[in-house]
């Protein structure tokens, strides 16, 4: 016992952390340990291992775990002025006219809303041609392309289907008819879209799954894909910078802070170049072998969901994006918001920065909607911080973070 202790304090002292050594050491030492299986359990070693990785998270500081990732101290500094958010408090209010106008845009004749299409015939078509979109009746409206990749919106979505009824009101709105007790149900989304990514007219933004009689069943990417395409790439530790850099962006695009108009007037996405740069340099594509799609497709294609999910909120009630209290209107973070800081909030738990149960937990209870709340964001994410030279020298266990087995 007095060895293991005295091993402990050793590896414990040393001033800077190299994981990967860590690893190396740890294993060496498991090794010599269950040599002796008289004295010591399988469970006690890894108790004892995992001691030691949190003993090396206790001691590395934000600036040491940013070193690891292979920034220096001036990379860091231009991240940061790339991505701050100069406060969180009031941040809603101050970008609600910039997602009205975004709202507005959707709603409108940009894009082209496409034929009247029943529910049976929009999932027949995704069925039957989804590696050949020339033969969608829908109408395709690209927004972005990048790599030889498309992104955009295609109409009529499911709930535009002209049989589509199942949108109720929400119980607290606060429209003309519900205000006085006829709350409206069981209507559709005229506005409704579906987004997706395209290359060489074959649907890419699908999970693809063989059947037994050889035919392709093609499912649109949902939360539980997404979470899947980002947890299944996190295998070396040199891809964390990369999620803490996408979890960033999302953050950002969550409160359409990188959002411009172009040359037309298009409210539209403009990625961070530096943060893209080192996040793409890191991790430049996500998917299957067979189905890889660059890194900017996805969020390029969470950014499209974004605008579908302030048309939703408002149809079911709110109302240029705000809810009718008893004394004033306030604007909502309901929509485009909650549904992106749902994917930093995953993201984010991913990264043991917030706490695996109570994502999962709140995700359950917010039926798929879980949003970081504003202040677990720069903890999670220093990079969007005023200034992170103020917390460059903190603990990382001071952060919440918490150690990966």
């Amino acid at each position: 016992g007095s060895t293991l202790v005295l091993i402990s304090v050793m590896i414990m002292l040393e001033l800077q952390w190299n994981e990967l050594k860590v690893v190396l050491i740890l294993k060496n030492l498991r090794r010599r340990i269950k040599s002796r299986r008289n004295y010591f359990n399988p469970t006690f070693i890894n108790n004892f291992i995992y001691f030691l990785i949190l003993g090396a998270l206790i001691m590395k500081t934000l600036r040491q775990y940013y070193h690891q990732m292979g920034l220096d101290d001036e990379q860091i500094i231009k991240l940061n002025n790339e991505l701050r958010v100069s406060s969180f408090t009031g941040l809603t209010d101050l970008v609600h006219e910039k997602r009205l106008k975004s709202l507005n845009q959707a709603k409108g004749g940009l894009w082209n809303h496409g034929p009247s299409m029943t529910s049976e015939e929009i999932t027949e078509e995704l069925k039957a041609y989804h590696q050949d979109m020339t033969k969608w009746k829908r109408k395709m409206s690209p927004v972005y392309s990048i790599h030889g990749f498309t992104i955009g919106a295609a109409r009529p979505g499911k709930e535009a289907a002209t049989n589509y009824d199942r949108i109720n009101h929400y119980s607290h709105c606060t429209c003309p008819s519900c205000k006085d007790g006829k709350r409206i149900l069981g209507v559709g989304n005229p506005h409704d879209m579906f987004p997706y990514v395209e290359k060489n007219n074959m649907l890419m933004s699908v999970k693809r799954r063989s059947l037994k009689d050889g035919r392709i069943k093609a499912t649109p990417w949902t939360f539980e894909h997404i979470f899947s395409l980002i947890e299944d790439a996190y295998n070396t530790t040199e891809i964390q910078l990369a999620l803490e850099l996408m979890g960033s962006i999302m953050v950002r695009i969550a409160f359409m802070l990188d959002h411009t108009q172009d040359a037309n007037g298009v409210l539209k996405l403009s990625l961070p170049k530096l943060a893209t740069k080192e996040m793409v340099k890191r991790l430049p594509q996500l998917g299957d072998s067979d189905y890889k799609v660059p890194i900017e497709t996805v969020i390029y294609f969470l950014d499209i969901l974004g605008f579908n999910e302030d048309i939703k909120v408002d149809v079911c009630g709110y109302r240029d994006l705000k809810r009718e209290y008893a004394k004033k209107t306030k604007p909502q973070d309901s929509g485009r918001t909650n549904t992106l800081l749902t994917i930093s909030h995953m993201l984010a738990a991913i990264l043991h920065r917030r706490p695996i149960g109570q994502f999962s937990y709140g995700l359950h209870r917010g039926l798929g909607m879980n949003a970081m709340s504003k202040g677990t964001i720069v903890p999670a994410y220093p990079l969007l911080s005023s200034n992170i030279e103020d917390i460059l020298d903190a603990k990382l266990s001071d952060l919440g973070w918490t150690p990966q087995r």
